[in-house]
């Protein structure tokens, strides 16, 4: 009785630290140079209105981008000015940058958590004849990830702007994340560059889940659940 209880709460665990592991490895190729490289690139992406050019929006947005997922300081971007020697973000889009530095930080720290999770549940499932059920509890996983993401998806079509502002509530205090059309963060980071974020994070995240979960579930299709005994 001991051995089913604890697996059962092992496969539940497992099941729950899939969408957290394909969650972060989509949000890590949004924060390759890959990504930001392409999508200022775009043919129909919105110039800015108040001179940056493509050039420009690709240096401050990629050291933008290496603050958040490298060591460097927020010194580092409080260092960037433009030509007339003005600093390129205010205190408050510094601010703003550190509370997102934080809540990545937070999430990778989640991410290795749910890395350990599924590490461990395989060395148990490895040395204590579990392996069919270790299979299925990330196959489940996988299909949970993929209900999530599609229900995402789905609220980001409805109403993007909606969406957009429920997940800045969430994770940031007040309207610290509100800004000025003429602040650099909205010139770097439109609104266009977040729906291209959302729907690529949504796509990717979608079919990693549809992909786990199929592939695995076709493997234990035969096999009754170990749940069950």
């Amino acid at each position: 009785m001991k051995k089913i209880n604890l697996e059962r709460i092992l496969s539940g665990v497992i099941t729950v630290s899939i969408p957290v592991l394909i969650c972060v490895l989509s949000i890590l190729i949004l924060l390759s140079p890959v990504f930001m490289n392409l999508e200022y690139r775009l043919p129909n992406f919105p110039e800015d209105q108040y001179g940056f050019s493509t050039e420009e929006r690709l240096d401050f947005g990629n050291r933008t981008r290496r603050y958040l997922v490298t060591k460097a300081t927020l010194d580092d971007l409080g260092d960037l000015k433009f030509d007339s020697g003005d600093p390129i973000y205010v205190e408050r889009e510094l601010e703003h940058l550190e509370d997102v530095k934080i809540v990545l930080q937070g999430v990778f720290k989640v991410f290795w958590g749910a890395v350990a999770v599924l590490v461990l549940g395989g060395v148990y499932a490895r040395f204590r004849n579990w392996w069919n059920g270790y299979i299925l509890s990330v196959s489940r996983g996988g299909w949970l990830t993929a209900g999530l993401l599609g229900t995402i998806l789905f609220l980001s079509i409805v109403s993007f702007r909606s969406l957009f502002t429920n997940f800045h509530l969430i994770f940031f205090e007040g309207d610290s994340w509100l800004f000025l059309y003429t602040d650099t963060l909205i010139r770097l980071f439109p609104i266009r560059f977040w729906q291209d974020v959302f729907l690529v994070f949504g796509v990717t995240t979608l079919t990693g889940g549809i992909l786990l979960g199929w592939l695995l579930s076709r493997k234990t299709r035969t096999l009754p659940s170990p749940l069950s005994k």
